[in-house]
């Protein structure tokens, strides 16, 4: 099974493009491509075009708007224009309020939320997820999933031409690192982007890849996107 969201953080518009291509790719290609047709005759695909669609829609006046990071709860205090929750922190996985890179204000960016799960749209994905992936990792941090794991999740986010795998929220590397680090190494090179651990872009707790590799030992990455959040049309 591969599960892939998209558009998670509003102004990051390309991940919706990319996602909408890639479910086309699949549509069209089935049974004239044979890489698209061993996909969908041997694999479970689910696309999740847009994870974040209150953020999305912020984005599209443009100016003062156009670069709304999270969703549009307007419920937590923040009495400036930059309400809501980051809803990759909000995660209920390895939620930390205090990570180096939350700010606690709740006009802020990356502000996490009062509670670890507390937006629909973090509910929404990990209830989904549970679903479709067994759970096949040990409650104990540092136990690894076992060999025959099976299932991908993939976010897309941008911008910075990365593969990236957990752990971001802390600079140990996850107990499954190696195979994390081969497995992103092969995605990284059909299309050229630096494959790392996320903790080596920033550090970033609460993360939705964090959660599915975390609670379901599920093979998670997040993929950064070109080059800008507002690249060309031709893109």
């Amino acid at each position: 099974t591969l599960f892939v969201i998209a558009g998670i953080h509003g102004r990051e518009l390309i991940t919706n493009e990319v996602a909408a291509s890639f479910v086309d790719l699949l549509l069209t290609r089935d049974g004239l491509d044979p890489d698209v047709t061993w996909l969908l005759d041997h694999h479970v695909i689910y696309v999740l075009i847009t994870a974040n669609p209150d953020g999305h829609i912020k984005n599209e006046p443009g100016w003062p708007w156009a670069y709304w990071r999270k969703n549009t709860n307007p419920t937590y205090g923040c009495s400036g224009g930059s309400y809501g929750v980051d809803l990759n922190r909000n995660s209920s996985f390895e939620w930390q309020p205090q990570a180096s890179d939350v700010w606690t204000s709740t006009c802020a960016d990356t502000y996490p939320g009062p509670a670890a799960r507390s937006e629909s749209e973090t509910e929404a994905i990990e209830a989904f997820a549970r679903t479709i992936f067994p759970d096949q990792r040990a409650p104990d941090l540092w136990a690894p999933a076992p060999d025959d794991a099976t299932g991908v999740f993939i976010t897309l986010h941008s911008y910075s031409n990365l593969v990236l795998w957990p752990w971001s929220h802390t600079d140990e590397e996850a107990p499954n690192d190696a195979q994390l680090a081969r497995l992103g190494g092969n995605l990284a090179s059909f299309n050229g982007y630096l494959p790392q651990q996320g903790s080596d872009l920033y550090p970033a707790a609460g993360t939705t890849d964090g959660y599915t590799y975390g609670e379901l030992g599920i093979a998670s990455y997040t993929f950064e996107i070109g080059s800008s959040f507002y690249p060309s049309c031709s893109r």
